[in-house]
Parts: C-alpha cells; structure tokens; sequence
C-alpha cells in the first residue's frame, strides 16, 4: 500500500514538471518572465527525487527469505579451510572429525553477506561438555580460516551466549547459567536477530541476549564453528536466513525487544 502511493506521487511529479516546464516556455515566449516559475519546476523536480528515494527504500527494506542460502542437499555455496569436517546429511549440515580430536577451531562459511538479518535454526551437540557456536557478521582470516566476529555461542556453560571471536571476547552471558531449558544432546532451536547495532539472542522460544553493541561490525559472514578439542559432533539444521527483517523474535514485539536492551559498556571491557 505504501509503495503504491508513493508511486502514485511521482507519477503526480512527473506530470506537474512537464506543466511547469510547458509554462516556463510560455512564459519567456511572451514576456520573458521566468524566475518564479523557475522555483516551482526545482522544487517539483526535488519533490519526484524524494519520493523515487521513498519507494527505492521502502523496496530495499522489504524482509525477504533468502532462498539462496543452504540448499539441504550439499556444501554448495559454503566453504572451509578444512571441508572433509563437514558434510550434509539428511538435510542437516554435520561438523565432526569422526573419533578424533579437532585441531584448533574450525569454520564452515556461507557465501552471502548478511547486515540487518533474522537467522533461524536447530543445533544439536554430542557429547554435551564440548562447545561451538554460529558466527555472524564475521571475517574470515583468509590464512588460517579463523573467523573474527560475533558468535552466538553452543556448548555447556556457554549456550545461548554471545561471543566475540578472536576480537573481544564475551559480550553477553545467558543468565540462565544452569541451562535449565536446554536439550542437552538434543534439539535446540537457535534465533539471532541483528539490526543495526542491536542483537538478540533466543533459544528454545526464550531471549538470552539482548545487547546494542555501539562498536560492532554491522556486516559480514555467517559461518558455523567445530571447536577444537576433544571428538565431537554438531549438527545444524533447518536453516532459515531473512533479510531485513520484522523486529520480533520469540513471541515478542519491536517495543518489548526494544525494552530488554542493555548497552555494552566498551570503557568497563577495556579496563578489566
């Protein structure tokens, strides 16, 4: 509805510039005098500009479903430093060395940058002690195939809170330390929701994270984490990226998330 009457404005623009443009002619035709009718064609002409810029906007801000981003059947599309870890299996995207231990930190990367984002999905992780996590708006380490950025942490002691991989450290910790509400070595479902500087952070249906984060990056890569240490295997799956998107997330509305906000102190992190 929106970009409708904004079309309907620059259609209206673009018919009273070519008026004013046919009296402009007129009138220096006849008596030379223009300057006022000068003003009126800037000024429509700034009006059409500015409602072209609305509509653009508004078209650039509409939430959509990337349907680009992992196709449940292969690694297409994503890429690691090391990619006999991963594989898909049944839809789902599977990070393990088998019975052998993982030397150091790995990655597996999507392709697609992401901004403003919603991304959805389930994580499951055996055996329950070990850790990985999901990194958005990150950078990859093109030598080594470390990842730097934020990362939604998995793993005991750590699910549900935010993590800045090799920069920061942890910025956020889920309150909820006994994990209560996690499946351990079962299905959880995992929500990030980044606009702007604001990110929150859900499992399992309840906000863990919710933090503007004034000093972080605002674009980047999404990529999925085995981390190193003893055998282990995650297993991510339904993966579901939408871009700008609707400010809500577990059953709360833009105003609540809003409300539930804390702001990251960078002065309090640098002197600890």
């Amino acid at each position: 509805m929106l970009s409708s009457i904004h079309l309907a404005f620059c259609c209206l623009g673009k018919a009273m510039i070519q008026f004013a443009g046919f009296v402009m002619r007129f009138c220096v035709l006849r008596n030379g005098f223009v300057f006022p009718i000068v003003i009126l064609f800037i000024g429509f002409n700034s009006i059409e500009k500015v409602d072209a810029q609305d509509v653009r906007r508004t078209t650039e801000l509409k939430s959509t479903k990337d349907e680009t981003f992992f196709n449940y059947k292969d690694l297409r599309g994503w890429h690691a430093k090391d990619m006999d870890l991963w594989s898909v299996e049944d839809g789902a995207i599977i990070g393990t060395g088998g019975d052998a231990k993982i030397k150091g930190n790995q990655f597996l990367y999507s392709k697609i940058p992401v901004k403003n984002f919603r991304l959805k999905l389930k994580v499951k992780q055996v055996p329950y002690s070990a850790n990985a996590g999901i990194q958005f708006r990150s950078s990859e380490t093109k030598q080594s195939g470390q990842a730097v950025g934020y990362q939604a942490d998995v793993g005991k002691g750590w699910w549900g809170s935010l993590y800045h991989e090799h920069g920061r450290g942890i910025l956020a910790r889920n309150a909820d330390s006994g994990e209560e509400y996690i499946y351990r070595e079962g299905w959880n479902d995992y929500e990030i929701l980044a606009v702007d500087h604001q990110i929150w952070l859900a499992v399992n249906g309840r906000i863990t994270v919710a933090l503007e984060d004034p000093d972080g990056e605002l674009t980047g890569l999404i990529a999925l984490q085995i981390h190193g240490g003893p055998a282990q295997r995650v297993t991510y799956k339904d993966l579901e990226l939408m871009h700008n998107p609707r400010l809500t997330l577990a059953g709360l509305d833009g105003d609540e998330l809003k409300k539930r906000l804390k702001r990251f102190n960078s002065e309090k992190k640098s002197n600890q």
